[in-house]
């Protein structure tokens, strides 16, 4: 809890000026879930979603098993959520540098809040560990460059921090260029596309380019005969990376008491 603490007095200004729950007869064509510029929006979703973005590390959606207590309706029934900031925090808002997939302990701290005003949330948090992978160093390549120029044109898809992506595929061979990218955004991106949550342990601070290409075939998982990445289906040793399972530090959040939202 102290990064979040020590973000939240960073930020001190910020909180939802305006927040309206209501249950939702959004289509699912009209369900979406979005960082917006100017705050939050859970729309067509239950309650438990906002638990987990307000609680569980990011990605929330790799930690469902993570949150405990959370009552029939809280699972069921759907909510629309819309949390906007007021005008003059606008700025620091978009300096937090969150989207769904990284969310900032700032914007957890006032979804608690939220949580706790609207719904009277009484939750509590018991230290856990949970199987995760660990990016390393591994053998040395060239294929690791130091560089942070980024596609002309803005071509490829955006990541975290200005980093880019520019996907390929011929026949079978599907390949990521990553553009100016950190080691912790690639663990982030990692995370997000392998089976467990990734943390980045390289110790490198630089901004490169690389290219990961997809392995045709997975591993079986337990394979005494395949590297211990086996759930990673990147060839990351090509770009003189590796991961490596270890037991992650973790809570598992514990629902007390919670209610039905309050009425606007």
């Amino acid at each position: 809890m102290s990064q979040v603490n020590n973000a939240v007095d960073d930020a001190k200004s910020l909180k939802f000026d305006v927040v309206s729950i209501r249950l939702s007869s959004a289509s699912p064509k009209e369900q979406h879930l979005y960082i917006t510029p100017d705050g939050y929006e859970a729309i067509g979703f239950p309650i438990e979603t906002t638990l987990l973005v307000a609680y569980a590390d990011a990605p929330f959606f790799k930690h469902l098993e993570e949150l405990k207590g959370v009552p029939s309706w809280g699972g069921s029934e759907r909510y629309d959520i819309r949390a906007k900031l007021a005008a003059a925090d606008v700025a620091a808002w978009h300096n937090l540098n969150q989207n769904i997939f990284r969310t900032a302990p700032v914007l957890q701290h006032m979804l608690q809040q939220v949580l706790a005003e609207r719904c009277n949330l009484r939750i509590h948090g018991v230290e856990t560990k949970v199987d995760g992978l660990a990016l390393h160093i591994g053998a040395k390549s060239p294929a690791l460059v130091e560089d942070s120029t980024v596609p002309a044109g803005g071509a490829g898809s955006q990541l975290l921090d200005g980093a880019r992506f520019v996907y390929t595929k011929q026949n079978d061979d599907q390949t990521w260029t990553f553009y100016n990218t950190s080691m912790s955004v690639l663990a982030n991106w990692l995370t997000v596309s392998s089976k467990y949550q990734v943390e980045d342990r390289t110790g490198l601070q630089g901004r490169y380019r690389f290219v990961l290409r997809r392995l045709a075939e997975q591993p079986a998982e337990g394979d005494s005969t395949t590297q211990v990445d086996a759930p990673m289906p990147w060839d990351l040793h090509a770009v003189g990376l590796k991961v490596d399972r270890e037991k992650m530090p973790s809570k598992i959040w514990i629902i007390d008491s919670i209610e039905r939202p309050s009425s606007n």
